[in-house]
């Protein structure tokens, strides 16, 4: 499945991405992305529950370039290294397929710094 995933991705296809996950599957993602400036510089972090809701999350994301990868590397059958832009620097990251659904598709994936 996380070749699907990386392959989705890739492709900007946010309705093939989206239906790599279960009805209810989880996504968090804990790479940083720099917000504002001075005191105003926070960290944001994605944390999307339900297919729908991804899927119209990754919409959003692929119609603006707000996210983009390059150059992944499948580790195992559950996870992969990539170039991540957040629609600005690239940063080095790892998803992990933390679950799977009892059909097969992703219940919790995790994408963190690699």
């Amino acid at each position: 499945m996380i070749e699907k995933f990386i392959d989705a991705m890739q492709a900007g296809d946010y309705v093939a991405l989206s239906q790599c996950f279960a009805p209810n599957g989880r996504l968090f993602d804990y790479c940083p992305v720099s917000k504002g400036s001075g005191s105003h510089n926070h960290v944001c972090n994605f944390f999307v529950h339900g297919q729908q809701a991804i899927e119209m999350f990754f919409h959003n994301k692929f119609f603006f370039h707000a996210i983009s990868i390059s150059d992944p590397v499948i580790n195992d059958e559950f996870s992969a290294d990539y170039f991540v832009s957040y629609g600005g620097e690239y940063v080095y990251a790892r998803a992990q397929i933390e679950s799977l659904s009892p059909d097969g598709l992703i219940q919790d994936l995790v994408v963190r710094l690699a």
